[in-house]
């Protein structure tokens, strides 16, 4: 997410929204509209079939966004409330089905990078959350890691430059956090 908007842009609007210049919260989201729509476009496609489209996961995604005061500190921290906005819509459908389903049917966790996930195959949005809350309690840095980019579906570029590191140290540590997923994963199943 972010990665066909220009960044010092985005910059200057979280600036704005953290020092309440009217209206840059608004600015801020119809600028990166189409970079929540593609990752909106790309969970709901991976997941289960959801009542949700696109544009109703997006416009919740701001919604709860803009129903409180938002505290931005900064882009990461703008991605890291956006991404968890995001999760926390699926995680609640994903409960309200579940409940009225009373758990039959539930299909199995797989999970996989956002690239690497094929369109036909599903996952369990509220096995990802219990595996996410386990490797908080290990690791939040990976665990932020893999919010920004299964959720908030930020590329290791764009998180590298967002935490000030290289490239190939995001990549060590999502390769460290995938496996500790999938592990939990397979250990859970």
């Amino acid at each position: 997410m972010g990665t066909g908007n220009d960044a010092e842009g985005i910059e200057a609007l979280v600036d704005g929204v953290r020092t309440g210049v009217p209206g840059a919260a608004d600015r801020l989201f119809a600028l990166l509209y189409e970079d929540f729509r593609d990752q909106a476009r790309m969970l709901l496609r991976i997941g289960p079939r959801h009542t949700l489209c696109t544009t109703e996961l997006v416009n919740e995604t701001w919604l709860r966004l803009s129903g409180r005061s938002l505290s931005i500190e900064n882009r990461l921290h703008f991605f890291h409330l956006a991404g968890r906005a995001m999760r926390q819509l699926l995680i609640d459908r994903a409960r309200h089905r579940d409940a009225e389903k009373r758990g039959d049917g539930a299909q199995a966790l797989t999970l996989r990078a956002a690239a690497d996930v094929a369109a036909d195959e599903p996952f369990d949005v509220l096995a990802l959350d219990r595996v996410m809350s386990e490797l908080v309690g290990v690791d939040p840095a990976l665990a932020e890691l893999a919010h920004l980019h299964l959720f908030a579906g930020l590329d290791m570029a764009e998180i590298a430059e967002l935490r000030g590191v290289s490239e190939r140290t995001v990549f060590r540590d999502w390769r460290t956090a995938r496996m500790f997923l999938l592990r939990f994963i397979a250990e859970t199943a």
